[in-house]
């Protein structure tokens, strides 16, 4: 068994939506507990998919362009998938990163689900965790505010952006958006929180282990605990005092909790049907917790296995953390006798409002359909014989009939079918028949309308998309935004370039329709 390590790690990637976009580059550093570096620092790319075109200020943010000839000498995503999963899946890893459980860790996720590969067993088995240095750095903040010097944006408010960070604290960071820079700015950045106060860097990474949440959150006597998330305003640190209200759905990792900001007496008079109204509505005004006549439904979900920052309430006793919350903490305690008390009413009406907006989405590219189900054991353990024997083939005519052998079996689950087409489609397309070819190249056309420009559009009125015409369009309207500097706006123009020669390429190899 593998001694226990942190893998710290970051992507650069065509785009800011996991769900869609593809990791073009990943790298990675291990250490051991005491965050020194194991071994040498990684840093893999993959060719850009075929069905994904890369947003321009991805291009523009990470230097990447499309053809960039580094790009052009990498490996598939395929094998870029199969190198990643079987390095975060050495057993006793803690995958570590900066603000990447809300965006790297999904992007994970799915690049395996795209290739065939678990897209959880990483996060969770063999003894392995997961955590995010941004939490940290925002928990430190609030508890530990001389840990580090917190930079302020160009508009006077806190950020904690990592470049920012960065050059506000001497940490070592060459070329932010680079993966393997932003790796190093990472490390030095937990290892300069831990020095600041080692003990509250050890109650941070206990929330790996969600029995040590539930522990706090699930707690008999329904105490307040607190909770820090970049889902609550920064003009309060990011934090407030919450009781929970228990499980509610299906899903055995998620807590709704009641923020103790904001009384739940008034919300007794209120009826389902309101309560379902007030779950979305916009963020409340600074000034308005006493009411509930204009407030969001003030109850916020906490997943016992995302390594939420929860902490005991008597944190709230420190100095001048309750000022830095602009909390009243005997409101809190007023707000949560009252809570226990009509805890069994809350929860019916919370109940009710959840069953009558939880509707029924719009079904979602196979690709994207990860969180429609897990894969039945039997397709998994398929999936994962056939990745077994896959890694020990050493010539192209043996992948292109394992490929084969993949699109000829009978899945349970009906989205692999057409992933695994998809899958094909982009690594070994030879291994496709005339049928699938046909089928592949229609769910390109149909996906990214090449020619599908009108001239004259207006570019301030089209919207956004992930199409050849979105694309050109946001061309267009980033070349003058003075958000960018010139050097990255000097990108556009070979960007556009090989966006007109891939719509080209597409429309010529496209079948006709009907055909």
């Amino acid at each position: 068994m593998s001694s226990p390590s942190f893998l710290f790690f970051d992507l650069e990637t065509t785009g800011a939506d996991p769900a869609f976009d593809r990791p073009l580059q990943f790298a990675a550093i291990r250490t051991n507990l005491e965050l020194e570096p194991i071994g040498e620092p990684i840093v893999w790319y993959a060719r850009p998919s075929i069905d994904c075109l890369p947003h321009p200020a991805a291009v523009m943010t990470t230097g990447l362009l499309p053809d960039d000839p580094v790009l052009a000498r990498a490996d598939s995503e395929a094998n870029l998938a199969n190198r990643i999963y079987r390095l975060v899946n050495q057993p006793n890893t803690c995958v570590v990163g900066f603000n990447n459980l809300r965006f790297d860790a999904p992007m994970l996720r799915f690049l395996f689900w795209r290739n065939l590969l678990d897209p959880y067993r990483h996060e969770w088995a063999d003894g392995n965790s997961r955590f995010d240095v941004l939490d940290a750095a925002r928990a430190y903040r609030l508890l530990r505010p001389d840990a580090l010097n917190w930079p302020v944006n160009g508009q006077g408010n806190p950020t904690l952006r990592l470049s920012e960070l960065s050059a506000a604290n001497g940490l070592m960071h060459e070329q932010a958006h680079d993966a393997l820079s932003d790796v190093e700015a990472t490390i030095d950045l937990a290892r300069r929180l831990r020095d600041a106060d080692p003990d509250l860097w050890t109650r941070l990474l206990a929330a790996r282990d969600k029995r040590a949440v539930a522990r706090l959150v699930d707690n008999r006597d329904l105490a307040p605990f607190l909770h820090v998330s970049p889902r609550l305003p920064a003009r309060t640190a990011s934090a407030s005092m919450f009781c929970s209200l228990g499980q509610v759905d299906a899903n055995r990792n998620r807590r709704e909790c009641w923020d103790l900001r904001f009384d739940p007496e008034p919300w007794m008079d209120l009826d389902a049907d309101t309560w379902a109204e007030r779950r979305f509505v916009r963020n409340p005004a600074p000034d308005a917790e006493d009411g509930a006549s204009d407030l969001r439904l003030p109850v916020k979900g906490i997943h016992l296995n995302r390594v939420p920052v929860v902490l005991p309430a008597d944190m709230l006793d420190e100095s001048g953390v309750a000022q830095r919350m602009v909390i009243d903490r005997a409101r809190v305690h007023r707000h949560a006798d009252f809570l226990r008390r009509h805890v069994g009413e809350l929860r019916e009406r919370l109940l009710a409002a959840i069953e009558a907006t939880e509707g029924a989405f719009p079904p979602k590219p196979v690709e994207e359909a990860l969180y429609a189900g897990f894969v039945p054991r039997a397709d998994r353990s398929h999936l994962e014989d056939w990745w077994s024997r896959a890694r020990g083939m050493r010539s192209r005519d043996e992948a292109v009939a394992h490929a084969r052998d993949l699109l000829a079996w009978s899945f349970e689950d009906p989205r692999l079918a057409e992933l695994a087409e998809g899958f094909v489609a982009r690594n070994l397309p030879e291994a496709l028949d005339a049928p699938a070819r046909e089928r592949w190249q229609r769910r390109l056309v149909e996906q990214l309308r090449p020619g599908g420009r009108v001239q004259g559009q207006d570019v301030e009125t089209v919207p956004a998309g992930r199409d050849f015409p979105a694309m050109f369009h946001e061309v267009e309207r980033l070349r003058n935004s003075e958000a960018w500097t010139p050097e990255q706006r000097a990108l556009l123009g070979p960007y556009a370039v090989w966006l007109a020669d891939r719509e080209e390429e597409l429309q010529s190899s496209a079948v006709a329709p009907g055909a």
